[in-house]
């Protein structure tokens, strides 16, 4: 069984196989994608194994992933989980915890729900008949494997391009591989959601007052990390319903001159976990 270490870090190791990593190499840009998707996965669990939450930005997590110098093999790179905290929560099983929620991560985003029995049993061993407990803690990974979509596919990026496969391991062992099946199901398209009306705080950088549509990008605690190709959060489609919209001085046209943040009323529709378009009723 896997353990902590005495310094209260897991080893980790991803590994890339097959295609260019057999040369020791990897396409750069497919491996900075990658990167990104799993150090954010494993910050993301890390700190739920550490402390039975789930927190959405990097600087709240009580979990750091540092990359580490590796042997010359395929194409692998090392890596440390360090713990900042440690509550308590999953006493003794906190590296099987982290291995199997990641799996579970991958799986729920993959639709794959045979793979996700294992997770449940290790919990059952955790808290036996507390189903109360039970659910409360599958109801949080449920919430955290939705909100690491964007992450997940980020990290599948290499497979079928630069390689043919990713190996997963923690403390030497292998736990996890994605191969192109896995990668295609994850990257699938899937049924746009339209979710309730909540406040987004967004900035607004392009607007048509004819057909009422703006393109705004997401800032604050809504934004999750991914950068376009000018290292600014993704635009993302908008529809402005609100009548105010067509007053001089508006606080749309406003904060669309000034380039500063709104908070909007808006429901927005969702894609693979990510915001695809806001319909914006008002300004909070």
């Amino acid at each position: 069984m896997m353990e902590l270490q005495k310094d209260g870090t897991i080893r980790l190791e991803i590994r890339y196989e097959g295609g260019d990593a057999e040369a020791h190499k990897l396409d750069m840009a497919a491996l900075g994608e990658s990167l990104q998707g799993f150090s954010r996965i494993y910050a993301v669990v890390g700190h739920f194994a550490a402390t039975g939450q789930y927190a959405k930005q990097m600087q709240a997590l009580s979990v750091r992933t540092y990359a580490q110098e590796a042997e010359p093999k395929c194409f692998s790179v090392a890596a440390i989980m360090s713990f900042a905290t440690n509550s308590g929560w999953f006493q003794g099983l906190l590296p099987s915890v982290i291995t199997a929620v990641t799996a579970y991560v991958l799986h729920r985003c993959s639709g794959n729900k045979e793979e996700m029995k294992h997770l449940r049993d290790l919990l059952e061993q955790q808290y036996g008949k507390d189903q109360k407990m039970m659910e409360r803690m599958m109801d949080t990974i449920d919430r955290l494997a939705d909100g690491l979509r964007p992450s997940v596919r980020k990290s599948v990026v290499p497979v079928g391009s630069s390689c043919e496969r990713i190996d997963l391991y923690a403390e030497g062992e292998k736990h996890q591989t994605i191969d192109q099946a896995l990668k295609d199901s994850v990257m699938s398209s899937v049924d746009e959601e339209l979710i309730n009306e909540k406040t987004y705080s967004v900035t607004i950088s392009e607007m048509d007052y004819e057909r009422r549509t703006c393109k705004v990008r997401l800032v604050g605690d809504e934004n999750d990390d991914s950068l376009d190709e000018d290292g600014l959060p993704p635009r993302i489609s908008g529809v402005i319903t609100d009548p105010a919209v067509e007053l001089q001085g508006n606080l749309y046209l406003q904060a669309f001159m000034s380039q500063r943040p709104l908070d909007v009323r808006a429901k927005a529709t969702l894609k693979d976990g990510s915001i695809t378009r806001l319909y914006i009723s008002d300004t909070a």
